[in-house]
This record gives C-alpha cells, structure tokens and sequence, in this order.
C-alpha cells in the first residue's frame, strides 16, 4: 500500500512539474507575441473536460495559476494591481481579452476572493485558463520588467 501511495504522489509531482512548465512557456509566448492566441493554442483545449482525468488536469492547472497570482499579490505588494494588469492585458492583446480577464482576476486582490474565479468557468470555456496566463504575462511586464525568469524565481521554478 505505501509502495502505491508513494507512486501515486511521484505522478502527481510529474504532473505538476509539466503544468508548471507548460504555464510559464505560455507566458513567454504571450509575451514574445504580444497576443492573446498562445493561451488558446496551449491552454483552451485542457479547459472544460468532459472525462476525470481532463478534469483532473484542468484543476490542477487552474490550482497552479490562482497560487502563482497569489504569489504575485503577496510579493509585488503594490497595493492594487487588477487594474493595471487588465490595463496591459488591454493595451497589449486587446480591451475584449481585459474584459475576459476581469472575471479571473480575484486571485490578485485576495486569498479571500481566489475561489471566485470558478463560477465564471463555464462562462469563458475556452478562454478561462489562458486568462490567468494573461494577467500572468502582465505581472511579468509590469514588476519583472518581461523576463520570464522574474516569475520562475517567484514562484519557486528552476530555469
């Protein structure tokens, strides 16, 4: 039995190493681009699973992102920073992708308000886990001056 658990948590790790790679390469895209399409092309298709283990995979992902802006809220500590990151978000990718963000943004006002963002899942479908990629990638230009390291660093990730 403790042979499986021990298995089990190992997979679990893996898992969370390759979503963990997978977000911050989005946010480098994103940023690279200056586009809102590499969040859809990495992240839309993981997003509304039909099957456990996509759903499995979609929570993890969600788990992963709403800690990582958590870790931003608490490091950068300027007060308010929704509105210039949708400010950003608008200026770089488009006002229609700020607006999608908005619904997502809670993890960067307070631990409080982080489960908010699952109500809207539904709503943005495809564009719920690119959204927090977005606000994401605007953290990364606005406090780590674009370098994708400045997040690494933050959230623990080795380059």
């Amino acid at each position: 039995m403790a042979g499986n658990e021990q298995q089990e948590r190992t997979q679990i790790a893996e898992a969370a190493e390759r979503i963990s790679e997978l977000v911050l390469e989005t946010v480098e895209a994103t940023l690279a681009e200056r586009s809102a399409e590499p969040g859809r092309r990495y992240l839309s298709g993981l997003s509304g699973g039909q099957t456990d283990d996509e759903r499995t995979t979609e929570l993890m992902i969600t788990l992963i992102m709403v800690r990582w802006l958590s870790v931003v809220r608490d490091q950068v500590g300027t007060g308010e920073l929704v509105e210039p990151v949708l400010a950003w978000i608008g200026e770089e990718l488009g006002p229609r992708y700020a607006a999608r963000a908005r619904y997502t943004s809670a993890p960067l006002v307070s631990e409080d308000t982080a489960a908010d963002i699952m109500g809207y899942r539904e709503a943005l479908r495809g564009d719920f886990l690119p959204s927090m990629a977005w606000q994401l990638a605007a953290a990364v230009a606005l406090y780590g001056e674009g370098a994708i390291d400045w997040l690494r660093e933050l959230v623990g990730r080795s380059g």
